[in-house]
């Protein structure tokens, strides 16, 4: 079976960003939110997201939580992380994947937003260990992600060449069940923004939990 992080590597992490490019950010930004309620209870000076496209959420933190000292984020795709170093030289940007960020050091808060349903999952815990390493003792882990009835496994559209899948679950339930993570609070929306009764498949969570 094809590694699909070793896809998006190669060649779809900069396709994916080409197509929404123009588009990031337009929806309602829950993690956000989140870090922001977060921020008033536990002063933040630190943040880390990883799969962070271009760092316009980053941008966009730096803009609204002054406070913060350090901005750090990695993606896969060169051309995303190419373009946000032009559009945003402060922040500190580094292409690699969610098991092999290429960042260092402990994060007050780490952001993962729509990413580990992309995750191979030979790579998973891997992932899920790389993302605990990066977040101090006492942190904020903001993780959004899609959240159907039951894990499944949907076709990428976008590639019949190779076969990729979006691996749809709750993602916080694998750090709550490593014993050390808490939920806080988490928000329940529309993936798409469309108003009324929410597909399952279009079912999305944010949820923040604390490293205790």
């Amino acid at each position: 079976m094809v590694d699909q992080t070793d896809v998006f590597r190669a060649d779809e992490g900069d396709n994916w960003f080409r197509r929404n490019a123009a588009s990031l950010g337009a929806h309602e930004e829950v993690a956000v939110e989140l870090l922001a309620r977060w921020n008033e209870r536990e002063p933040v000076r630190s943040v880390c997201e990883l799969g962070c496209s271009n760092g316009w959420r980053l941008a966009a933190i730096a803009e609204g939580f002054p406070a913060i000292e350090r901005l750090a984020g990695s993606d896969l795709s060169q051309a995303a992380i190419d373009d946000g170093r032009r559009r945003w030289p402060a922040l500190e940007l580094a292409v690699g994947s969610l098991d092999a960020p290429q960042l260092h050091g402990a994060f007050d808060a780490v952001i993962v937003s729509f990413v580990f349903h992309w995750v191979a999952r030979d790579r998973l815990a891997a992932s899920v260990d790389a993302v605990d390493g990066l977040l101090r003792h006492g942190g904020a882990l903001i993780i959004a992600d899609f959240l159907p009835d039951r894990p499944c496994a949907r076709p990428y559209h976008h590639r019949t060449d190779v076969e990729i899948y979006t691996y749809k679950q709750d993602y916080a339930d694998r750090f709550t069940a490593l014993g050390r993570y808490t939920e806080v609070e988490r928000e329940i929306f529309s993936h798409s923004g469309v108003a009324g009764p929410i597909d399952e498949q279009d079912r999305a969570m944010c949820a923040l939990l604390q490293k205790g």
